[in-house]
């Protein structure tokens, strides 16, 4: 119930982000290079996201590779957020389909940088538990690694690259 609800927020926050007037960080360009579709898949509402961001993820011994997504900037609030491959409401597994959502806030504690952090891949939540902390590093927001400082499930590092495009709300 509580990842549907995120997943379901999520939907709608990629959407919305994309679909307002946003200019480009890096390329200065007035247009995104593209807006993530609403489809349906197996009779669920679905966000299929776009663009060049990518993101490695290394968890329990395995490595996982999202593609196909974009990377955001708030203006107001200084937040990083990047959402990658397919998200589908309401269905267990995400439909088979592989989606990742990260969102990196300023706000600090002793244990790391406060987030939002999801990843369904192959059918299976890789984070049933919901939100982690992590610790960031590197050239922010254009790319970077994370790492688990606060988990309530196994211990991870990742890595992102945004491939020289963070939009920037307005």
């Amino acid at each position: 119930m509580y990842r549907t609800r995120i997943a379901t927020a999520v939907v709608i926050a990629a959407v919305a982000s994309c679909s307002v007037a946003l200019t480009a960080e890096a390329s200065r360009s007035t247009a995104p290079p593209c807006t993530p579709k609403i489809a349906t898949i197996d009779g669920h509402k679905a966000a299929v996201n776009c663009g060049p961001a990518t993101v490695t993820l290394d968890l329990s011994g395995r490595t996982y590779t999202f593609r196909d997504g974009f990377c955001m900037k708030s203006k107001s609030t200084g937040a990083l957020q990047l959402d990658l491959g397919t998200n589908v409401v309401g269905v267990k597994g995400n439909a088979g389909k592989p989606d990742f959502t990260m969102l990196i806030t300023k706000f600090h504690t002793a244990y790391g940088s406060g987030s939002v952090f999801g990843a369904d891949y192959g059918g299976k939540d890789l984070f049933p538990n919901g939100q982690t902390l992590i610790n960031v590093r590197g050239k922010l927001p254009a790319a970077g690694t994370f790492t688990s400082s606060f988990t309530l499930g196994a211990k991870f590092t990742g890595s992102w690259n945004c491939h020289g495009v963070v939009w920037q709300e307005r």
